[in-house]
């Protein structure tokens, strides 16, 4: 008797060990295991989705607060006041220099603006200035040739002017230099 309940015992346990399988020789364990992590990946997907649209509406958010600063500075330093709409009373050279040595303007804050007056305003070249591109570039000019001890912006290299112009002329026969000025687009 001995004999048969230990092997009713080996087939028991030999029962309990044993699992379903398919034809694929897949376990109904690795069947489940592989459809759990299928969800987690797809949920892992639909988060990476929703976490790049956040990083998209934040980049927008910052670009419009740049924008939105940009148009500020310009504002300061070259309108003087506003008429109508379509009417605006733009400062003078001197003025313009007095607001940049004041607010301590930098060479990539200029950059800025040059940029956004030649996006926002009508087309711009060294021949077919804006009266309000003309003023800026002008005054960066009287910048660049103050002396560095009037300055307070000892950052303030003295060729923004210069390379103000060699952009305006790049723009007089259709191309547009990149901040680096090594690249060029065709308009």
């Amino acid at each position: 008797m001995a004999i048969d309940k230990e092997a009713a015992h080996t087939n028991n346990s030999t029962a309990s060990s044993m699992t379903l399988t398919n034809a694929g020789g897949v376990t109904q364990e690795q069947q489940t295991a592989a459809l759990t992590l299928k969800e987690k990946a797809q949920a892992l997907r639909e988060e990476v989705a929703r976490l790049r649209i956040e990083i998209e509406e934040e980049k927008e958010r910052k670009l419009a607060k740049e924008t939105e600063n940009i148009d500020r500075w310009i504002d300061e330093l070259l309108i003087q006041c506003t008429v109508d709409d379509s009417t605006q009373m733009i400062n003078n050279v001197d003025q313009v220099v007095e607001q940049l040595v004041a607010g301590r303007f930098s060479q990539e804050q200029v950059n800025k603006i040059f940029e956004r007056i030649c996006d926002t305003g009508p087309p711009q070249s060294r021949s077919k200035l804006s009266p309000v591109m003309e003023t800026f570039v002008d005054a960066v000019g009287k910048l660049d040739c103050m002396e560095w001890e009037e300055n307070p912006n000892k950052r303030w290299s003295g060729v923004v002017e210069r390379n103000l112009r060699k952009k305006l002329f790049a723009m007089d026969w259709g191309f547009r230099l990149d901040e680096d000025e090594e690249n060029y687009s065709v308009k």
